[in-house]
Protein backbone atom coordinates (compact mmCIF):
# COMPACT_ATOMS: atom_id res chain seq x y z
CA UNK A 1 0.00 0.00 0.00
CA UNK A 2 2.60 2.62 0.77
CA UNK A 3 4.76 1.90 -2.37
CA UNK A 4 1.21 2.70 -4.20
CA UNK A 5 1.14 5.96 -2.42
CA UNK A 6 4.30 6.94 -2.98
CA UNK A 7 4.19 6.32 -6.63
CA UNK A 8 1.01 7.92 -7.21
CA UNK A 9 0.21 9.72 -10.73
CA UNK A 10 0.08 12.99 -10.41
CA UNK A 11 -3.71 14.23 -10.77
CA UNK A 12 -3.02 17.67 -12.17
CA UNK A 13 -0.55 19.68 -13.49
CA UNK A 14 0.52 21.99 -10.03
CA UNK A 15 1.42 18.36 -8.73
CA UNK A 16 4.40 17.11 -11.25
CA UNK A 17 7.47 17.79 -10.49
CA UNK A 18 9.27 20.88 -11.82
CA UNK A 19 12.33 19.13 -13.63
CA UNK A 20 9.75 17.43 -15.82
CA UNK A 21 8.89 20.34 -17.75
CA UNK A 22 7.80 18.07 -21.04
CA UNK A 23 5.54 15.92 -18.99
CA UNK A 24 4.26 19.62 -17.99
CA UNK A 25 3.47 20.70 -20.97
CA UNK A 26 2.21 17.61 -22.53
CA UNK A 27 -0.45 17.40 -19.57
CA UNK A 28 -1.17 21.12 -19.63
CA UNK A 29 -2.28 20.12 -23.70
CA UNK A 30 -3.94 17.00 -22.59
CA UNK A 31 -5.56 18.85 -20.10
CA UNK A 32 -6.81 22.15 -22.16
CA UNK A 33 -8.09 19.34 -25.40
CA UNK A 34 -10.00 17.75 -22.51
CA UNK A 35 -11.63 20.84 -21.37
CA UNK A 36 -12.62 21.81 -25.09
CA UNK A 37 -13.96 18.53 -25.94
CA UNK A 38 -15.96 18.56 -22.62
CA UNK A 39 -17.19 21.92 -23.44
CA UNK A 40 -18.70 20.85 -27.08
CA UNK A 41 -20.12 18.16 -25.87
CA UNK A 42 -21.82 20.08 -23.21
CA UNK A 43 -23.20 22.41 -25.88
CA UNK A 44 -24.23 19.41 -28.24
CA UNK A 45 -26.49 18.38 -25.03
CA UNK A 46 -28.26 21.49 -24.72
CA UNK A 47 -28.37 21.73 -28.18
CA UNK A 48 -30.26 18.56 -28.54
CA UNK A 49 -32.32 19.01 -25.42
CA UNK A 50 -33.23 22.43 -27.44
CA UNK A 51 -34.11 20.30 -30.48
CA UNK A 52 -36.13 17.69 -28.62
CA UNK A 53 -38.06 20.38 -26.28
CA UNK A 54 -38.98 22.43 -29.36
CA UNK A 55 -39.75 19.08 -31.38
CA UNK A 56 -41.02 16.22 -29.41
CA UNK A 57 -42.86 14.25 -32.27
CA UNK A 58 -39.84 14.69 -34.50
CA UNK A 59 -37.32 13.47 -31.76
CA UNK A 60 -39.74 10.56 -31.14
CA UNK A 61 -40.13 9.21 -35.07
CA UNK A 62 -36.26 9.80 -34.93
CA UNK A 63 -35.66 7.52 -32.12
CA UNK A 64 -37.83 4.82 -33.34
CA UNK A 65 -36.42 4.97 -36.42
CA UNK A 66 -32.83 4.32 -35.16
CA UNK A 67 -34.46 1.79 -32.94
CA UNK A 68 -35.83 -0.12 -35.68
CA UNK A 69 -32.74 -0.09 -37.77
CA UNK A 70 -30.35 -1.00 -34.59
CA UNK A 71 -32.82 -4.10 -34.01
CA UNK A 72 -32.88 -5.28 -37.61
CA UNK A 73 -29.19 -5.25 -38.03
CA UNK A 74 -29.15 -7.21 -34.73
CA UNK A 75 -31.18 -9.35 -36.03
CA UNK A 76 -29.50 -9.95 -38.66
CA UNK A 77 -26.12 -10.24 -37.25
CA UNK A 78 -27.57 -13.01 -35.14
CA UNK A 79 -29.36 -14.96 -38.22
CA UNK A 80 -26.10 -14.88 -39.64
CA UNK A 81 -23.84 -15.86 -36.89
CA UNK A 82 -25.64 -19.33 -36.31
CA UNK A 83 -25.37 -19.80 -40.21
CA UNK A 84 -21.79 -19.37 -40.36
CA UNK A 85 -21.50 -21.68 -36.92
CA UNK A 86 -23.55 -24.18 -38.94
CA UNK A 87 -21.21 -24.47 -41.53
CA UNK A 88 -17.90 -25.44 -39.06
CA UNK A 89 -20.38 -28.06 -37.24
Amino acid sequence: MEYAQMNKAPSNVQEIPPQEGRLRNVRATVDEYVASASEKAREACAYADRQVQNNPWTAMGVGFGVGMIFGALVAMASRSRHTALDHFR
